[in-house]
Parts: C-alpha cells; sequence; structure tokens
C-alpha cells in the first residue's frame, strides 16, 4: 500500500472511531471511556528514571507534535483534492470530510464490482 492509501485508511478508521463515539454519546448521553484493563495492568515498580530537563522534553515533544499535525494536514489536503464535497449548507469539517470519503470509497467499490460482474 503506498503512503497516500495508508494515510487515507488511517483516516477512515479515524472518522468510523468518531461515529462510534457519537452513538455512544447519543444512546448513554456521556462520552464513552475506553475499557478498563482489568487485572492485566501491571502494578510493579519499575526503576527510577533519571531526571531530564523538562524544558527540552517539552521542545522535543511540541516539535513533533508540530509535525504531526502538518503531516495530518498534508493528508486532509489530499484527501480533499480526490472526495467530491458536497456544496450544501453544511460546513467542511474534517468529521464531514472523513465520512464522505469513506461513503466515497463504499460506492467505488460497490460500483466496480458491479463492473467486474458484468464481465
Amino acid at each position: 500500500m503506498d503512503n497516500s492509501a495508508c494515510n487515507i485508511h488511517v483516516l477512515l478508521q479515524a472518522a468510523e472511531y468518531l461515529e462510534r463515539r457519537e452513538r455512544a454519546e447519543a444512546e448513554h448521553g456521556y462520552a464513552s471511556v475506553l475499557p478498563f484493563q482489568g487485572r492485566n495492568f501491571s502494578h510493579k515498580r519499575s526503576k527510577p528514571k533519571p531526571k531530564k530537563n523538562p524544558e527540552s522534553i517539552r521542545t522535543v515533544h511540541n516539535e513533533l507534535e508540530k509535525h504531526r499535525r502538518a503531516q495530518l494536514r498534508r493528508c486532509l489536503e489530499q484527501l480533499k483534492k480526490q472526495v467530491p464535497l458536497t456544496s450544501d449548507s453544511m460546513r467542511n469539517t474534517t468529521l464531514n470530510l472523513l465520512q464522505h470519503a469513506r461513503l466515497h470509497i463504499k460506492v467505488r467499490n460497490v460500483n466496480s464490482i458491479d463492473v467486474n460482474l458484468l464481465y
């Protein structure tokens, strides 16, 4: 799978996660939480880590986060070019883009299956 296909796959997974979370919030009236680890959670104490300069850790984290957001922004822009968006009154949010992309892929898959059945 090439890089753009992999990125699109990750974005589609994110859209599905957001939809599941929205359904859970609608059903229960509150946000869903991650599943509890149960007794598998290790209570063993690890060796204390040497103290690092918190300022340098924060700087590295901020830089990594900046690169991650830039990569995500590039992937979303590429997805916008590949997915036909409607020009109706709905705002073109990231969630709407991901939902349209998922539907677009489903339609294309169904159409390709139909074409294959004809031959």
